[in-house]
């Protein structure tokens, strides 16, 4: 089966649901991509408050499916960082690699009980793929996040929401049913701007300058 990006409005959100089941929603160039259109036609759209950021059936994403889509998550990662409407991950199953760095890269995030966040991509294990470490950094105490970095283990949902990474948890298969109610129940912001949150303290151009170097890695460095 394609790889596709499945887009549709619920009314003043913009859903996007990664589709490549086979391979747990694997990112290709492609995939990547036409996550960017979205991402840029959301930017541009004064009627979009918000977009969910999810994936189909009840996995977030798995990772890189070829080296060739990395430039692209890269341009996604950016996008989603300076993205004026407020962006909500959706997160079920796993989110490994590529998968976690789009995960971290979320204004908020609602994860089912289930859910898992791993640091090394599949396709590209010693590479910082799509700054999810660089991120997850930014977020975690340094101990866990090594813990999420090392092969095999990994961080839960439950655990994520203690560390005030996630902001809800849901059962399983409802994840984004909860991030269109989370997003229902923001109050509109003064002013009509359509995102008001408080200054990361790191700028999108450190990120930008990470994921440029790891772009010029080789594979498997």
């Amino acid at each position: 089966m394609t790889a596709e990006l499945r887009a549709d409005r619920q009314g003043d959100c913009l859903v996007l649901r990664l589709h490549h089941p086979e391979t747990h929603n694997a990112l290709t160039a492609a995939l990547c991509a036409a996550a960017l259109e979205a991402l840029t036609t959301a930017q541009r759209d004064a009627d979009i408050r918000a977009v969910v950021l999810t994936g189909t059936p009840r996995q977030f994403c798995g990772g890189l499916h070829d080296a060739e889509a990395q430039e692209g998550l890269h341009d996604c990662i950016l996008a989603l960082r300076d993205c004026e409407p407020l962006v909500v991950g959706a997160l079920e199953g796993q989110a490994r690699g590529a998968g976690a760095a789009l995960a971290l890269a979320c204004d908020l995030l609602v994860a089912a009980d289930d859910a898992q966040l791993l640091l090394p991509d599949p396709l590209l294990p010693e590479q910082d793929v799509g700054g999810a470490q660089w991120l997850a950094a930014q977020l975690l105490p340094r101990t866990t996040c090594n813990e999420a970095a090392l092969s095999g283990l990994g961080l839960s949902a439950p655990r994520l929401h203690q560390l005030g990474v996630v902001n809800r948890l849901c059962p399983p298969g409802l994840s984004l049913q909860t991030a269109l109610q989370l997003i229902e129940s923001i109050a509109p912001t003064p002013g009509g701007a359509r995102k008001s949150l408080p200054a990361p303290p790191w700028q999108t151009s450190e990120l930008h300058v990470h994921l440029s170097r790891q772009l010029r890695l080789p594979a498997g460095s």
